[in-house]
C-alpha cells in the first residue's frame, strides 16, 4: 500500500481567496506537520499553481532565485511572517472576536506598500491593481496583500469560517452559510467515518 506524501501537486486549493489559500499552505493549522513552502522555489510553484503566476513568470523568478539565494530566502520568510500575519487577523473574524490592532496596524502598511507599487487598470467599470510579478522577488507578495484587503474592506470577511477539524480557513459561499468543512473529501469525510464509527460503538 502506498504512503500518501503532501506535495504542492496535492495540496487543495479549498480557501475561495487567495489570500486564505496561502494561510492553508501548512497542514493542519491545529496539529502542523508539513510545511508546503520551504523554499523560494515552492512558494513560486505555488503562485503557479494558484494561478498569479504564467509558465514563463515562474521560470524567469526560479532563474532569478538561483542567481541571489540569499534574497530568496530573506523573501520567503517575509511571505511566511505575511502568512501568519493574515492567519491570525482571519482565524479571530472567523471565532467572532477582533483581531490584534498591532496586526491590524501591519497589514495596513503592508497594504499600502501593495497599492504603492502597483498600476491601476481600467476593467469596463472600474479599475483594478496589477503588477509586474516577475521584476523582482518580492512582487509576487502583492496580490495576496490585495487580497486580504479585498475581504477585510468587504462584508465578505463575514463569510471567513475555520475548519473545525484542521483549522484551514476558507469563504463560506454557500447559500445559508451552512459549509462546515474546509473539504468534505478530506475533513469532512473524516468526520462523517468517525461518527459512523461512533453509531456502531454505540449499538455494540
Amino acid at each position: 500500500m502506498n504512503e500518501f506524501k503532501r506535495s504542492l501537486e496535492t495540496l487543495e486549493i479549498i480557501g475561495g481567496a487567495l489570500c486564505l489559500d496561502f494561510v492553508n499552505t501548512i497542514n493542519s493549522r491545529q496539529d502542523p506537520e508539513h510545511e508546503y513552502l520551504t523554499s523560494y522555489a515552492e512558494l513560486v510553484h505555488w503562485g503557479a499553481k494558484i494561478g498569479i503566476l504564467s509558465a514563463e513568470q515562474n521560470q524567469r523568478l526560479q532563474k532569478q532565485a538561483r542567481q541571489d539565494e540569499k534574497v530568496a530566502e530573506r523573501v520567503l520568510k517575509k511571505a511566511i511572517d505575511h502568512r501568519e500575519l493574515f492567519f491570525r487577523l482571519f482565524v479571530k473574524l472567523a471565532q467572532g472576536s477582533e483581531p490584534n490592532k498591532g496586526d491590524m496596524n501591519d497589514f495596513i502598511k503592508l497594504y499600502g506598500d501593495a497599492m504603492a507599487s502597483s498600476q491601476l487598470v481600467r476593467e469596463e467599470d472600474r479599475f483594478s491593481p496589477r503588477w509586474k510579478l516577475d521584476q523582482t522577488l518580492e512582487a509576487l507578495l502583492s496580490p495576496i496583500i490585495y487580497s486580504a484587503g479585498e475581504i477585510l474592506f468587504s462584508k465578505e470577511v463575514t463569510q471567513v469560517k475555520e475548519c473545525p477539524s484542521c483549522g484551514w480557513l476558507f469563504l463560506d459561499t454557500s447559500k445559508n452559510q451552512t459549509r462546515r468543512w474546509c473539504s468534505m473529501n478530506t475533513c469532512g469525510a473524516r468526520d462523517k467515518m468517525r461518527r459512523y464509527h461512533g453509531k456502531l460503538r454505540a449499538k455494540s
